[in-house]
């Protein structure tokens, strides 16, 4: 018998493309119904759709898969956003009323409709998370519903990527021939299940090693504080043991074998290095050498992650400390490596996803960190995806009842209500940038008016001086000339004397 309970969800990872179909239990466990994954190292760079043909071409050899998996046909999936230009940025909302309002659910969407309005030049807007809001007492609440002020502030913080980005992955599963069921941040989707509840509220930093880009989240009092994605991976190690003059796939190995993020320094008295070899000998490198490559690189990666803690305001306020997991975490010695360059000494390695997981599937119940996404989406999963069956019986198909016509009507007005209320707000936020943009306009005008005056002027000033000068001038060779014929006339008068 067909499976049709099932909920499917994508990832699009850097080395792989992994797609999965499962249930979710009451408990919040999950149960693994089949799983297929295709490499994604020729159309996906860092994180990045970038040869749409090609992850077409994978995203339907693994619905294929995962139908063969299930004897079902899979109508839609989630799938998850991630890539190098995906990043939070803040932004604030600001109303002034007329006189005492009390702050409603209407009034807090309102803000947050406006502030998803805000343009970033090449950049689009993901998703927008509230942070606080501030009204007349001046202190921050995460939910000031109900209170009486004439002013309030709402501070969100807004997931952002460069344009394009998401066309890319709608393009691809067009010609895929899979419905996009949802869209998830998928960083965000992650720390849903490797992050603790406590760990969410008391503040933690929560990053990502993967092979290509590093992730850092922070979290503090269960909100996102700060999202960014660095554009380097575990993969830059492996790249730079390459030009030892060795292989890719040696170089891989040595890495995972042999490399460490940190070595104490050697002492007077220190053995002499290792030399490693893989492959029967096939290739060797020095204990030195490897670890002057990891540690450089891990250097420069971690000083990155500690540079994107700081800007998010909260480094000294993660009481949870700092969780890692993603494949690159399990380099030997990471966390003294962390620990060193951070100054926080509260550490977790988030191995595996926190919500229970059964599946006959190996690659998904292996504790390497590797999974923690793609589980995620799936449990961020909200409706089925198999292929609804269209009744052959015109007499299967229930007529609605009263209560159902009712419910129904409802949801038709409600929409056409949000309908309306999205439309107003858009004219409302065009009418308030094209003030804003007139305001600018004629600032720029007078600014520049202003300007011209100031030029003129100073040309006119210029020109009376020459004039001056030229007047001086003309007086001075004037006297001068008169000086010179009298001296003649004496000299003349002179010698006609002694004459």
């Amino acid at each position: 018998m067909a499976t049709t309970d099932f909920m499917v969800a994508i990832e699009l990872g850097s080395t792989q493309i992994t797609g999965v179909a499962g249930r979710k239990d009451q408990d919040g466990g999950l149960t693994i119904l089949a799983y297929a994954a295709e490499d994604a190292s020729t159309c996906i760079r860092k994180g990045t759709v970038f040869n749409i043909d090609k992850t077409a071409c994978a995203i339907t050899s693994i619905i294929n898969k995962l139908e063969a998996s299930l004897d079902a046909t899979i109508a839609k999936a989630y799938v998850g956003i991630s890539g190098q230009s995906v990043r939070t940025v803040k932004n604030s909302v600001t109303r002034q009323f007329d006189g005492e309002t009390r702050i409603t659910t209407d009034i807090i969407n309102e803000l947050a409709s406006i502030s998803r309005t805000t343009q970033t030049d090449g950049y689009e807007i993901l998703e927008v998370v509230p942070q606080e809001y501030k009204v007349d007492t001046g202190r921050l609440q995460v939910d000031p519903v109900g209170v009486n002020t004439t002013h309030i502030e709402g501070r969100f913080l807004h997931i952002i990527s460069r344009q394009g980005l998401k066309h890319k992955i709608e393009e691809s599963f067009a010609l895929a021939q899979t419905r996009i069921a949802g869209f998830f941040i998928s960083p965000i989707a992650m720390a849903s299940v490797t992050a603790t509840d406590a760990e969410l509220r008391t503040g933690c930093a929560l990053i990502d090693f993967g092979a290509e880009t590093t992730t850092v989240q922070v979290y503090k009092d269960h909100l996102l504080r700060h999202l960014a994605i660095i554009p380097l991976g575990m993969s830059s190690i492996t790249k730079d043991i390459c030009t030892q003059g060795i292989e890719e796939t040696d170089a891989e190995e040595f890495k995972v074998k042999y490399a460490s993020a940190y070595t104490e320094p050697a002492g007077v008295d220190a053995a002499i290095p290792a030399t490693f070899t893989v492959g029967e000998g096939r290739a060797s490198i020095s204990e030195h050498i490897l670890n002057e490559i990891t540690e450089a690189r891990m250097e420069e990666i971690i000083t990155n992650v500690w540079h994107q803690i700081t800007l998010s305001g909260y480094d000294d306020k993660l009481m949870s400390g700092i969780i890692v997991t993603g494949g690159g975490s399990h380099l030997a010695n990471l966390q003294i490596a962390i620990q060193k360059k951070t100054g926080i000494d509260k550490f977790r390695h988030a191995t595996y996803i926190i919500p229970s997981v059964e599946s006959v599937t190996p690659e998904l119940l292996a504790r390497n960190s590797r999974q923690c996404t793609l589980l995620g989406l799936l449990s961020s999963a909200r409706e089925y995806c198999h292929e609804q069956e269209v009744p052959r019986d015109l007499f299967d198909i229930t007529e609605p009842t009263e209560d159902e016509d009712a419910i129904r009507q409802a949801q038709a007005e409600e929409l056409e209500r949000q309908k309306a209320e999205a439309a107003r707000l858009a004219k409302e936020a065009e009418e308030e940038r094209a003030a804003e943009a007139a305001r600018l306009a004629q600032e720029k005008a007078q600014q520049e008016a202003a300007i011209r005056k100031a030029e003129e002027e100073r040309l006119e000033a210029e020109r009376q001086a020459r004039a001056e000068e030229e007047r001086r001038l003309r007086k001075e060779k004037s006297l001068f000339g008169r000086l010179q014929k009298l001296g003649q006339r004496l000299a003349r008068e002179i010698i006609d004397g002694e004459e």
